[in-house]
């Protein structure tokens, strides 16, 4: 493979010289060229620190068992407790002769108008598809308990920030250190970002780290391999040494004010830009530059109508509940369910991003691109006290979004093109706090997609509060997985040889186990 040198990199950057920045032509040891396939990631990260233990619940009954539901039912409180319930045969009721869910006639988790006494209700036991009875799903995500019943997910337990092995006598001697500030929100979504869990000093992101070494891999024109759609400012695992995300609105893209007018009115404003320059220097570049941004918009605009305009290519793509989403009007983006459960906006709004991802997937993929990487970022998963009432909408919401995303590239034909995978700075604990939960470390993260190998990996910990695999005497366990091995077994499906690999996960190394084996 050729190696893109910094005149390369120059050329790239439109010609512009900044001699107080230079980069190390090592950054281009790898540009990617050779891939001849496509390939997106959609990372979805549940900002605030997401209770795993109720979204993915122990559900083991072996008698005696320490990582099964008798341990988590003693240490959750009864508002919070997930009932020991299997509603998994309610739910494959509701699949249809076609193998696809149909929750047009109601919803099996469903009790009356109250979304609380739901998220309690009971849960639907994994028992298939290399799954072995000893985790379940909250009963409000029916949806992701459908495509993990199908063999399109799997469930990775007790991840976290962690930059080597580690035993609770090891962290209480100082003998291996954990992560600094940790339970501390900012500091450990930080470390998540970055891929690194020993500093919060590392300045750049793991995708960004990979952006670094492939380049823009044939990407022209607005787009860039990592694409933003977070509301929450700018996304950290992004950004590298020479990498900067692009931005994107969660509901498409915003019009710039000039793209609204007729174009002879476009042409002359853009002419008038370059005419009254007076030949200042500076007056061009800053024409060239706002010229250069309605192109850009321009093109995203057109791309976006292109793909829901009058000849819409989603139509007769449905939700669970006969619904078709791929519309622009917003009206059909109203689940049914929405009023009943009491959600209103926020189902809408994230629906929107998983909406937006999946366009933007199709975009990428007709437009040549080899590589994609979408992040969506839902926040209000902090829940401390009110956690039947506010974690129980977060989890339908999501639960709502991904099977919209999940429904799309299944009937586009890109299941096997795309996965889709959860992210949080970190878990709950087991114990609760009062009518919710408190800051913790290691959790259980889903990683959907037709490349997947459905299952139960990592290692659910021994539930026993102040035992071996707690920190402390609240629940807080230390992890098994590294959020590094955890990333890098992803990075291997997307195609991250061990230079790239390296490079954007140095940590991994510490680890004897580098690929968790969620993939065929």
């Amino acid at each position: 493979m050729e190696k893109l040198t910094r005149r390369d990199f120059i050329k790239l950057a439109g010609g512009i010289t900044v001699s107080s920045f230079v980069v190390p032509d090592e950054l281009f040891a790898n540009d990617g060229s050779d891939f001849n396939d496509f390939k997106a990631m959609v990372v979805v990260d549940l900002q605030g620190g997401n209770d795993a233990f109720n979204m993915f619940i122990p559900a083991d009954k072996t008698k005696d068992s320490k990582t099964g539901y008798e341990y988590y039912s003693q240490a959750r409180a009864e508002s919070v407790r997930i009932k020991d319930n299997d509603l998994m045969g309610d739910l494959r009721a509701k699949v249809d002769s076609n193998g696809n869910l149909d929750l047009s006639s109601g919803n099996p988790y469903a009790d009356g108008n109250n979304i609380q006494k739901s998220y309690t209700k009971g849960y639907y036991l994994l028992d298939k598809q290399g799954f072995d009875s000893k985790i379940a799903i909250n009963p409000l995500m029916p949806e992701v308990a459908y495509w993990m019943d199908r063999g399109k997910g799997a469930i990775v337990h007790n991840v976290g920030s962690i930059s080597q092995p580690a035993t609770k006598a090891q962290l209480k001697s100082g003998e291996v250190k954990g992560p600094p500030f940790n339970f501390a929100h900012d500091q450990q979504a930080t470390l998540m970002k970055t891929g690194q869990a020993s500093s919060i000093n590392v300045p750049t992101g793991w995708l960004g780290r990979v952006a670094d070494k492939w380049g823009d891999l044939g990407i022209s024109g607005a787009y860039k391999m990592n694409i933003n759609l977070s509301t929450f400012g700018q996304y950290k695992m992004f950004f590298g040494n020479s990498t900067t995300p692009m931005s994107y609105s969660s509901g498409g893209p915003v019009n710039y004010w000039l793209i609204l007018k007729p174009e002879e009115e476009q042409l002359n404003f853009r002419k008038s830009l370059l005419e009254k320059n007076d030949g200042d220097m500076f007056r061009s570049l800053i024409a060239k530059t706002e010229i250069d941004t309605i192109t850009q918009v321009q093109e995203t605009v057109t791309d976006w109508d292109d793909v829901t305009g009058t000849n819409n290519i989603y139509d007769g793509i449905v939700d669970s509940y006969g619904n078709p989403y791929f519309k622009d009007d917003g009206t059909t983006l109203n689940r049914p369910t929405n009023d009943q459960l009491n959600v209103g906006g926020r189902v809408i709004d994230s629906a929107k991003a998983f909406i937006t991802a999946a366009k933007l997937i199709h975009i990428g993929k007709n437009k040549g691109f080899k590589r994609m990487v979408i992040a969506i970022t839902l926040g209000g998963y902090d829940q401390h006290s009110t956690q039947a009432n506010d974690h129980s909408k977060k989890l339908r919401e999501l639960s709502l979004g991904v099977d919209s995303f999940m429904r799309f590239v299944e009937a586009k034909g890109y299941m096997d093109k795309v996965t889709l995978f959860t992210v949080s700075e970190f878990a709950r604990s087991l114990g609760s706090n009062s009518n919710g939960t408190d800051h913790a470390w290691g959790g259980s993260y889903m990683v959907l997609g037709g490349a997947v190998k459905s299952g139960n990996y990592g290692a659910i910990p021994n539930l026993t509060r102040g035992g071996d695999d707690d920190i402390s005497n609240k629940g807080r366990f230390i992890p098994t997985t590294a959020y590094s091995q955890y990333f890098g077994t992803i990075l291997k499906w997307f195609g991250a040889d061990d230079e790239v690999m390296n490079y954007a996960l140095p940590e991994l190394k510490n680890f004897n186990v580098k690929d968790l084996g969620f993939f065929g």
